[in-house]
């Protein structure tokens, strides 16, 4: 489903209720990454109920064990979309029978996409519809495209650049040699970040503890840019393949990938959300294109 404004059109995809196109009609130009035979296949992903990877891909909950694939649920599920206006439109999912089997918890999801001006406002909404609490983790995943060199060993990414803007240090939260699980420990890095195969492939993803910072650029070698007003989304991580993808994804988080170590019981695990029994989470960040 398409929808637009004199300055951009967005399409989302039904499967996982995502973004499959970014255009930026002022530079005639595509701002979301577009596959490649020899890259990622995805393009943006809704991650709920839980980030990244759970050890052994399972957790449990009041002494049951349940199994999860990487980011959760809905992006292996179909979404129900609805046109709001020429500007808006909603992806939303429920919880079923089958969902049930692997998360145990009733549930109403939606994401409002809103087109103002030259910038998309992402809106989140978790409804609990359980009769227990409800563990959960909620992030975004948009790829954007990046200008660069196709070389025969990889596609060069750099001259491009990740500024934090905090004025400062940032502080990341180092993984373990697979790039799967977290270790539970930080390093300091410059807020401002050259982009590089090299980097993606010393730390694979870059998780920052976002409590001090409200926005991330993305300054592109041909001079464009884009700026994720991330709010108070506690962690931003930015990810790349090692290899050929022309592109770098900025997602906001609220949860972690799992702990080495850490608790296999979901309402215990570093970065949970604990939603209380008919009540709804709300969260929004922008896509604001310079």
């Amino acid at each position: 489903m398409r929808i637009e404004n004199e300055k951009i059109s967005l399409e989302v995809g039904e499967r996982g209720g995502s973004m499959v196109s970014l255009f930026d009609k002022e530079r005639g130009e595509e701002l979301l990454y577009q596959p490649h035979p020899d890259s990622w296949q995805g393009q943006d992903i809704i991650i709920f109920p839980v980030v990244a990877r759970l050890m052994d891909q399972s957790y449990t909950y009041e002494g049951e064990t349940y199994s999860l694939k990487n980011h959760g649920l809905l992006r292996y599920m179909d979404a129900r979309l609805e046109r709001v206006s020429e500007t808006c439109l909603r992806a939303c999912f429920s919880s079923d029978k089958e969902t049930r089997t692997r998360y145990p918890f009733d549930f109403e999801f939606c994401l409002t996409y809103a087109l103002k001006g030259n910038g998309v406002s992402l809106s989140y909404r978790i409804v609990n519809r359980s009769y227990a609490p409800m563990p959960f983790m909620l992030g975004a995943h948009p790829a954007f495209r990046l200008p660069g060199v196709r070389r025969e060993e990889e596609f060069d990414i750099s001259g491009n650049t990740v500024e934090i803007k905090n004025g400062g240090q940032a502080t990341i939260l180092l993984q373990d040699p697979s790039f799967s699980f977290m270790t539970g420990e930080k390093e300091r890095i410059p807020s401002r970040l050259p982009l590089s195969r090299d980097l993606f492939r010393r730390i694979n993803t870059v998780i920052l503890d976002a409590e001090s910072f409200e926005d991330v650029a993305l300054e592109k070698k041909d001079g464009s840019a884009l700026v994720i007003h991330k709010h108070d989304a506690p962690y931003v991580a930015l990810w790349s393949d090692m290899k050929f993808g022309d592109y770098v994804c900025i997602e906001p988080w609220f949860g972690l990938p799992d702990t080495i170590g850490s608790s296999k019981e979901i309402s215990k695990k570093p970065g949970i959300n604990i939603l209380s029994v008919g009540c709804e989470f709300a969260y929004g960040y922008e896509i604001e294109i310079k």
